[in-house]
């Protein structure tokens, strides 16, 4: 359903992406990672336009696309089956909870806001704050509020959600109910990809890994094979410095 070929990516002279390739079928929930400044979440950026790609390719729901000359038209036509949750949540503070999911229905949709309150109620009782319609996000967890966004992203129906690193921002204690509604959403064949540092995580829920470093994507393939048994001696460095951490906090 979605397919990206050399992808590139540079801010001035710092080339970020260096020829990204990607595909991905429908219901696949793909993990991306690798260490900070690799170009996971500029990346994730650039698959919902968020930032313009420099070169590239897009095959999307059967449509091919140039980055370097998309047009605003398509990229509207293209976001709107794609959703994307944000590491720090972008709720709006003066909307209540079950305003924050209707909002994109009823303004961008034009949804009759009936239906869209039908809708946000639906997808918040998923994931599990049907009892935090009226609250405003300041009267909310971390965690909360994250289901808050991932629920706004589903009520839009999306045929892929992008997930960038949506549990960095939470205290540990909150970081599991967030990722257990994520692991309800695999388990229900969404199209996922998720930059995340949460290894156990990427390796148990999603059916695909990538590693990146440096802009360019040094190993993917089958989670468990990638996490297993790596082929490149950089993917064997990263994740031997993740087992030693893993075993550092189970001492500690």
């Amino acid at each position: 359903m979605l397919k990206v070929n050399n992808l590139q990516k540079s801010f001035g002279e710092l080339q970020v992406l260096k020829g990204i390739d990607l595909t991905v079928e429908k219901g696949d929930v793909i993990a991306i990672i690798g260490p900070s400044g690799s170009g996971k979440t500029t990346f994730l950026r650039c698959l919902n336009f968020l930032e313009k790609a420099d070169k590239g390719t897009m095959e999307f729901d059967g449509q091919i696309y140039d980055l370097e000359k998309i047009k605003h038209k398509e990229i509207a036509q293209i976001r709107r089956k794609t959703g994307f949750v944000f590491q720090n949540y972008n709720l709006f503070a003066n909307k209540t909870v079950l305003e924050n999911v209707t909002l994109a229905l009823t303004v961008v949709r034009k949804t009759e806001k009936k239906k869209a309150e039908e809708i946000g109620r639906y997808f918040l009782d998923k994931v599990g704050l049907s009892d935090k319609l009226n609250n405003y996000p300041a009267q909310l967890s971390g965690g909360q509020q994250q289901r808050v966004a991932i629920a706004r992203a589903l009520a839009t129906e999306p045929e892929i959600i992008y997930f960038d690193e949506p549990t960095s921002a939470l205290d540990p204690e909150l970081i599991d109910e967030v990722l257990n509604v994520i692991k309800n959403l695999a388990q229900e064949s969404m199209t996922m990809i998720i930059v995340t540092h949460e290894m156990n995580f990427a390796k148990n829920v999603s059916n695909k890994t990538i590693f990146m470093d440096k802009g360019t994507i040094i190993e993917q393939g089958n989670s468990t094979d990638l996490f297993n048994h790596p082929q490149q001696e950089r993917t064997k460095q990263f994740i031997r410095m993740l087992d030693r951490k893993e075993d550092i906090n189970e001492k500690n």
